[in-house]
């Protein structure tokens, strides 16, 4: 991912979890790592939204979403011919 499009991908990110959460707090250090992991793995952007929409319930951190982008993103993938 270039480097001007991590501030961009992290914001959606977090805008989307903060609708999902409903909540209005900052991201927590521990929560920016958990996207810059998906950025480092070139996880596309609407794939990480899907599973934060996906995510069943009303979660509190963003961890709590991870096993849900990363089957969104394993589906994605294979899809994909396991680029």
């Amino acid at each position: 991912m270039r480097r001007e499009d991590r501030v961009p991908y992290a914001q959606a990110v977090w805008a989307s979890f903060q609708d999902k959460a409903r909540t209005g707090r900052d991201m927590a250090s521990s929560e920016f790592m958990v996207v810059s992991r998906w950025m480092d793995r070139n996880i596309p952007l609407p794939i990480v939204l899907r599973g934060i929409h996906e995510f069943d319930g009303t979660p509190r951190r963003l961890e709590a979403c991870v096993a849900s982008v990363e089957r969104c993103a394993a589906y994605w993938f294979k899809a994909m011919g396991g680029l």
